[in-house]
């Protein structure tokens, strides 16, 4: 993944993290019965997802392999620091 979108990314998920208390309400209604950690990094992961695919469209080339898999490394880091905010 090259270092623009790599940094994009990196700041889109760490907003993403700091407006978690802004979207519970949702999340407690559209998952109902769901862990909430579970239901917030979903979200997360929806939205960065598109975003991801966004940022290799703008550029006009397709993402490889290594990207998508650098993408899901991003992501487990963040994984952790939701489960840090729903103990």
């Amino acid at each position: 993944m090259n270092k623009e979108i790599f940094d994009y990314m990196t700041k889109h998920l760490d907003l993403l993290l700091e407006q978690t208390k802004a979207y519970q309400p949702f999340i407690k209604t559209a998952f109902v019965g769901m862990n909430m950690a579970d239901a917030c990094f979903n979200l997360v992961v929806g939205n960065a997802f598109s975003v991801f695919l966004g940022q290799y469209a703008i550029r006009m080339i397709s993402p490889t392999e290594q990207d998508f898999a650098e993408f899901g490394q991003i992501t487990s880091q963040y994984r952790k620091k939701i489960d840090q905010l729903f103990p």
